[in-house]
């Protein structure tokens, strides 16, 4: 839709809720009462000593200690006067049915967790966090579907002796990946910067969007150093931070600071592990990275091994499955190996080894793409030819030679040779494999 027409529509949608509703949200302005609560507890503050303890740092401990701040904004004007808002797991209603879940947001505790990733290459550890909601609510109902997950994606560099600071963060929200840090990088061209990252020592603080309409709503996610205010909301929402606990907000009017909020963290391998159904009506996913919804679009919301990103850096779930590639792709100048010592994320890994062009051929590229799916631009493939005629193949590096997917089991995977014009390229070879890893991948 033309973005001209969905803003009229919004403020359109916008009058007609805000009208509709004022009094029923003024009555619920400062929060849904809860059960009785315990007192606030304290912030989760984990040492690198103290996760060597027992020998070992645990993905789990590594969560931990970079667990963000988040901000979170809260439009009182749309679902349960803002409970879609609040953070939640995926099963927060008691079942891992994902076609039940707008309908119970006002009948079930919203506690908040945050769900967690851990990959490492030689050099840095890569940490996912992930942020569920039953609802991506908006005020005209071209904007509205049942369940969403959006996430972030830190940078770490592998210290010895000590945990560093996260040099870079990618957030994702409405396909866009836009990255955030305070170094000399360059963005490569059709990459997006979104801005500096904050950190509260080797926390990111970020702002999650309230349901709306429009670029800064939708829950999608910003580093809090620069982020945009949505119209309805201001300055106002939760303030989560990792206490270890999974609560619902007490209240969110007003600043952030005043309505502080725990979470509880948990592994993404819980949806992780339900990725391969069962679909429709009876599990969370409808297909494979699409969860299963019914309320204005179908299967409209994806888990990160199902998010498309819209730059020409990103291929189909590279946000999770690949994130060495989707940092160097898109920024210039940051050293970080590509050589995976454990990424339980990739279910695919496809290796280019050489090319074999007729004589005279000077223009050739390749094209990959899955179930008829294109997922490279000709700017990826970088041929170089070899002393014995053939050409090597580095993908966005001269050294790589290889992406790590997620993808069905099933999943029908081509590599074409082709000219500038995409025609194929007659009398070319391609040396090239596409493994199944069931498990992920672990270094031996």
């Amino acid at each position: 839709m033309k973005k001209w027409l969905k803003r009229i529509l919004c403020v359109l949608g916008a009058a007609i809720v805000l009208l509709a509703g004022l009094a029923f949200a003024k009555a619920k302005l400062w929060g849904r009462p809860t059960e009785a609560r315990t007192a606030q507890p304290a912030r989760v503050e984990l040492s690198y000593d103290e996760a060597m303890a027992d020998g070992c740092i645990t993905d789990e401990e590594i969560a931990a200690h970079y667990a963000p701040d988040i901000l979170a904004a809260v439009n009182v004007l749309l679902s349960g006067s803002g409970r879609g808002d609040f953070l939640a797991a995926a099963d927060y209603d008691g079942d891992w049915l994902g076609l039940n879940n707008w309908e119970h947001l006002n009948d079930h505790p919203l506690l908040a967790t945050v769900y967690y990733s851990v990959q490492e290459t030689d050099t840095h550890w890569f940490v996912g966090y992930y942020f569920y909601h039953p609802r991506d609510d908006a005020e005209i109902w071209l904007d509205r579907h049942e369940n969403d997950l959006e996430g972030i994606m830190l940078a770490i560099p592998r210290a010895e002796g000590g945990f560093a600071a996260p040099q870079a963060m990618y957030t994702q929200g409405h396909g866009y990946v836009p990255f955030y840090f305070d170094g000399d990088w360059q963005m490569t061209e059709g990459s997006r910067r979104g801005g500096g990252l904050m950190l509260d020592g080797d926390r990111p603080v970020i702002y999650i969007t309230p349901n709306g309409t429009l670029d800064n709503a939708g829950h999608s996610v910003e580093s809090a150093l620069n982020h945009s205010t949505y119209w309805a909301v201001g300055n106002s929402g939760v303030r989560y931070y990792h206490g270890g606990v999974a609560q619902e907000p007490a209240s969110f009017n007003g600043p952030y600071e005043d309505n502080p909020c725990s979470y509880a963290l948990s592994s993404l391998d819980e949806l992780w592990q339900r990725r391969n159904g069962p679909y429709g009506d009876d599990g969370l996913f409808g297909e494979y990275g699409a969860f299963r919804g019914d309320n204005y679009e179908t299967n409209a919301a994806n888990p990160p091994w199902g998010w498309r990103n819209k730059t020409q850096f990103g291929f189909g779930g590279s946000f999770l499955s690949d994130p060495a590639w989707t940092y160097g792709r898109a920024m210039e100048g940051l050293e970080l190996s590509c050589a995976y010592t454990r990424n339980d994320y990739a279910e695919w890994l496809i290796t280019v080894e050489r090319v074999n062009l007729p004589a005279g051929v000077t223009d050739a590229t390749l094209r990959l793409s899955r179930d008829g799916w294109t997922l490279s631009t000709p700017e990826w493939w970088l041929l170089a030819q070899a002393e014995d005629g053939s050409h090597t193949v580095g993908i966005a590096d001269p050294g790589r030679q290889q992406l790590w997917a997620a993808a069905p089991a099933d999943a029908q995977w081509a590599l074409e040779i082709i000219h500038a014009d995409g025609t194929p390229v007659e009398g070319a070879e391609v040396v090239w494999s596409a493994a199944y890893l069931p498990d992920g991948y672990q270094a031996k």
